[in-house]
């Protein structure tokens, strides 16, 4: 489906080239993803207006049961629109394909509800495992951000449902790393990098977590939607226009400082232009992830570090400073340190010599975020992709069936 989309969009899919704007026009790219705005709004609205409360991963987790047709036409719409060009992550929708299929299951099986959480949470870590063949990192989004907790029976649930998820889809997405970098070293520049990095994007990520899920928990659920998103879609048509880079769930942007040296302020402005294409998206209520979107960010905002660091340290490649800002931004965007740093080996393919950089880039993020959120006195949960939206609940057919999914 991806790739079919993307052929439409662009001539091309990324089975055929990564970075499929390559070679498209401005007009292309703007009347791709805005057709794909005017189609998916009205459709989104439907969907909420007439079906059944879609159910997050969470509620899953908790023993709501996750209605059939309203998540699959849920997760239709996100990975269309993604593939159009809509600036967001596509992992959220096999999250939520693979805990609907296991909340379906738990509630025909009649498990307990430690059971029911067990099982949707270890399906939603096997889905985001093999969307990207990141098969332990999916096991670690389910450990330290679902679960958060471990005991040997969660252990062998979720990576034996993640193993067997990043197979399966290893036909099709294949199994190669999804970026292609330089090999972080131990070397002490590498660990000086790392905790000024920490510092710097460990903020950027907080903010930039606490700015998305006021964005998302500000979407329309009504029928606002109907314009609200196909502006958003257009305003991001429009940066196209001079920006490819900015369209999509962040690969695009991350290649273009983890592959190559673009200048600083072309840097500089896809990274402006990408965090607002990624915050109007979401605040327009189209649906989708921030991990890619965060790992870009993450990288040029560490790429534009190194640019000003690299004359007193000139033996660290900017892509150093590319890879370690990704992990760091991560590390606190997503409020989870390990699965930054798990991700980040896995996507680029690192070796057991990057490990020790990118835990110093994690953790020092992770405790910058931590005393900023302290000082702050910021909340420590917050709507997410994968929590529930508090206004799913306010549409007609909710108020009928008193606010409870039914079967499908």
């Amino acid at each position: 489906m991806l790739h079919g989309i993307e052929n439409l969009v662009y001539g091309q899919h990324e089975g055929i080239n990564p970075v499929v704007t390559d070679g498209t026009t401005g007009l292309q790219r703007f009347l791709g993803i805005t057709v794909a705005g005017l189609i998916a709004a009205p459709a989104w609205w439907a969907v909420r207006r007439l079906g059944r409360p879609i159910r997050s991963v969470e509620e899953g987790m908790s023993g709501t049961r996750m209605p059939v047709i309203e998540t699959l036409v849920n997760v239709f719409l996100q990975m269309a629109t993604v593939a159009a060009g809509a600036s967001v992550g596509r992992e959220n929708a096999p999250r939520e394909a693979g805990a609907m299929m296991a909340s379906q299951l738990a509630h025909r099986l009649g498990v307990d509800r430690g059971t029911t959480r067990l099982l949707v949470a270890a399906a939603a870590g096997a889905g985001l495992g093999a969307i990207y063949h990141i098969p332990l990192a999916g096991a670690v989004f389910a450990f330290e951000i679902l679960l958060t907790t471990v005991t040997v029976r969660a252990v062998m649930v979720v990576l034996a449902c993640s193993a067997v998820a990043t197979t399966t889809a290893g036909i099709v997405v294949g199994d190669q790393p999804l970026y292609s970098t330089v090999s972080l070293s131990e070397g002490f520049g590498n660990l000086a990098v790392a905790v000024t990095l920490g510092i710097i994007c460990g903020i950027a990520g907080m903010a930039f977590r606490y700015a998305a899920s006021r964005a998302e928990g500000s979407a329309p659920m009504g029928a606002h939607v109907l314009w609200a998103l196909p502006l958003a879609f257009a305003t991001v048509g429009a940066m196209s226009l001079y920006l490819p880079e900015v369209l999509g769930n962040g690969r695009f942007a991350a290649t273009s400082v983890l592959e190559a040296n673009p200048v600083w302020t072309f840097a500089l402005a896809l990274l402006a232009a990408k965090v607002v294409a990624v915050l109007i998206t979401l605040r327009s209520g189209a649906v989708g992830g921030v991990l890619t979107p965060g790992f870009a960010i993450g990288a040029l905002l560490g790429y534009l570090v190194g640019v000003v660091v690299q004359p007193i340290a000139p033996g660290i490649p900017l892509a150093d400073f590319a890879l370690l800002g990704a992990a760091a931004f991560l590390s606190t965007s997503m409020a989870a340190p390990l699965f930054a740093l798990i991700v980040t080996v896995e996507f680029t393919g690192q070796s057991s010599e990057a490990y020790l950089a990118l835990f110093l880039a994690c953790a020092t993020a992770a405790l910058t975020g931590e005393i900023l959120r302290s000082s702050l006195s910021l909340p420590k949960q917050i709507q997410m992709p994968w929590t529930r939206r508090k206004t799913d609940d306010e549409t007609p057919r909710a108020r009928r069936d008193g606010g409870h999914a039914g079967s499908s």
